[in-house]
Parts: C-alpha cells; structure tokens; sequence
C-alpha cells in the first residue's frame, strides 16, 4: 500500500509520519490494507479553487473527496484522493470546541468515508450509517496532531 501525503498548509502542524500511521491503521480497519490513497493538506485558497472547480461551490472546504477512475486488472486498487484545508479545519475546530487533531482526524475519516460510498446526504439511514462507521474509526486512532 502507498499513501501519498503532501503538506502544502501551515495552519496545522501535521506530522506526515504520524497521519500515514494512522491512516494505515484506519485502512487496515475499513478492509482496504492494500489501497493507494492520495492526501493534498492545503490552504484555504487552493481549497476554494478546487471547490469551485469541482462542485461549482465558490468557498473553502474542510475535506473534498475524489474517487479513483477505472483500475485495470492486477492493478493494485487506489481509494482516490482527498484534499483537506488545515485553515478551514483549524477554524472549525474552534467553532466546535474540538482539538484541532480531533477535527483533523475527523474530516480524514469522513473524507475516506465518501471515497468508500458512503453519503450522509442520502437520507437519515445513510447519514446514520456514517456517523456510525466514523465513531468506530475514530476510536481506533489517537487524535492528536
């Protein structure tokens, strides 16, 4: 499995050893030990840019998830990609009264979350079926940055 992780934020600090540790632990507990997986750790500008160019949404997000094209045979499996706003989730972190690795750890899983399918804006059964497999996620990791 290769996680590709490039840090191009500052408003976290985020130690890229520590977060593939940890995503790998969280693979290894979605049953995708053996995935590629892209992760962009950015700013608010670039976020907005690829909101607006993606989904048509002119403003920053805390997570956008981009799932893989067509894998050939034998080809080893990618979950896609995410890209995640240390700005936005810096900032959300205080809105919510959460630790900044708390909201880190958690918008990483629910960006994993929607590559995997998940979609909380389906209705209440989805929307609780993801709560749900964030929690148990989320308790496997430690949520410090």
């Amino acid at each position: 499995m290769a996680i590709f992780l490039e840090n191009r934020q500052n408003a976290l600090p985020i130690r890229p050893r520590s977060v593939k540790r940890r995503l790998n632990k969280l693979l290894a507990g979605l049953g995708h030990k053996g995935a590629n997986l892209n992760v962009l750790l950015t700013g608010d500008l670039e976020m907005r840019d690829l909101n607006r160019t993606f989904l048509k949404k002119d403003r920053p997000a805390n997570v956008l998830s981009f799932p893989p094209g067509q894998t050939f045979p034998g080809e080893v499996k990618s979950l896609g990609d995410l890209a995640l706003s240390g700005e936005t989730i810096k900032r959300e972190a205080g809105d919510l009264g959460w630790t900044e690795g708390a909201a880190f750890y958690f918008y990483l899983i629910h960006g994993l979350l929607h590559l995997l399918g998940y979609d909380h804006s389906l209705g209440p059964d989805e929307d609780m079926a993801q709560t749900e497999e964030t929690e148990r996620l989320f308790a496997l990791i430690p949520h410090g940055l």
